[in-house]
């Protein structure tokens, strides 16, 4: 058995939070207190039930299944012709270069609920496992103890799930004082499941629910064009002939957003207007937790 012993050593019991070990002879963590025991698959630690995990694959599946025409066109193929994302945001290099210039080999940092992987010192968290995944769980449900976490991301993500506020207060739970959140959260774009897709939020919202913890940055991550370019793509697709047809929709929509897409440049200039934000297309917030409240975000 392999497994990222990082990983291992700040891996605890998510029912009764205590300490997880390794038992002999088994691809198996286990907690003595509980007597739960959770299965190592491909080195990855699978701390969720086989119900919930078979249940998140039949969303996917019936999502893509709704997306295209199955039999005829890949999701895998759909992805490399899709157009530039219309939510691109100007400045996310430098943002996230700047936080991540700042990551030691020390820390432990996490990114719940990500595609890929932006750096190697980032631990990745899904509810599913694959090749860039080190940990399964639920957001709302972590592995680890109070305050043992560094850095916490969760990009695009708070939308898709039932009860956000419950991932934030656990992500308040595990950091460390003094450690820091950096997520994007949408407002203004069109519905889309992935499996599924809940709420939008305004910097009010986001404020709220990051309540507890220093607002370091909240600011526009993608601007008005960007909500223009994600609506409008769609919107001319839906006039096709055919259009209830997803090949065809999915087909048009992209062809779409690949020549509207140079209008992103607008965004430049038009995010500098102080009232760009009641139009903007997501945000980003990076907060930091609080010093002054060691353990206030511990379990009851």
């Amino acid at each position: 058995m392999s497994i990222n012993e990082k990983l291992f050593d700040q891996l605890f019991c998510p029912e009764c939070h205590m300490k997880v070990c390794i038992k002999e002879g088994a691809n198996l963590l286990y907690c003595r207190n509980c007597d739960f025991t959770f299965e190592i698959r491909n080195s990855i630690p699978i701390m969720l039930s086989p119900d919930r995990i078979e249940q998140f694959k039949d969303d996917v599946d019936n999502w893509r299944e709704n997306e295209l025409i199955p039999g005829f066109i890949s999701y895998q193929t759909v992805q490399l012709l899709k157009s530039p994302a219309p939510f691109k945001w100007f400045g996310k290099d430098n943002v996230l270069k700047r936080i991540c210039d700042n990551i030691t080999a020390e820390g432990l940092y996490l990114d719940i609920g990500g595609v890929g992987r932006f750096h190697p010192r980032i631990l990745n968290i899904n509810i599913s496992p694959s090749a860039d995944t080190d940990l399964v769980c639920e957001g709302q449900c972590l592995p680890f103890d109070d305050d043992s976490v560094d850095g916490i991301f969760i990009l695009l993500v708070l939308e898709h799930v039932p009860d956000p506020q419950a991932i934030t207060k656990e992500i308040s739970r595990v950091l460390k004082p003094g450690g820091f959140v950096f997520a994007t959260l949408p407002f203004l774009q069109v519905m889309h499941a992935n499996p599924r897709d809940y709420y939008r939020f305004t910097p009010d919202g986001i404020r709220e629910l990051f309540t507890g913890l220093n607002e370091l940055e909240l600011k526009i991550a993608s601007g008005p064009t960007g909500t223009l370019l994600w609506i409008l793509k769609a919107y001319i697709a839906l006039f096709f002939p055919f259009s209830n047809y997803s090949l065809v929709y999915v087909s048009v929509r992209e062809i779409i957003g690949w020549l509207l897409y140079p209008m992103i440049v607008f965004d430049f200039y038009l995010n500098r207007k102080k009232r760009a934000e009641k139009m903007a297309s997501y945000f980003y917030y990076h907060g930091q937790k609080k010093h002054s409240e060691h353990g206030a975000g511990g379990r009851a």
